[in-house]
């Protein structure tokens, strides 16, 4: 997944920030959006912990960092990325 796609999911979340809406990437992390906070998450399921950011750049940057700093193996057995 490059930036441009991450940047158009985060932008879709804030476009329907109303709605519950949770992505699931590498099967490792999840994006939401809390209007309560006004903030992006980012959660490290693996790891229990919780990134909070409040500007679409930098969750994007974030994002694409954790994902493609996975281990290889693990990239390519989750190629595809799932939509909850």
């Amino acid at each position: 997944m490059n930036l441009t796609e991450i940047k158009h999911m985060i932008a879709n979340l804030v476009n329907y920030r109303d709605s519950d809406i949770t992505h699931t990437l590498a099967n490792r992390f999840t994006l939401s959006y809390s209007k309560q906070l006004n903030s992006f998450q980012i959660c490290d399921v693996e790891n229990d912990i919780i990134y909070r950011y409040e500007e679409l750049e930098t969750t994007a940057l974030a994002l694409f960092n954790m994902i493609h700093t996975l281990p290889k193996t693990v990239y390519r057995h989750t190629n595809s990325f799932e939509q909850v």
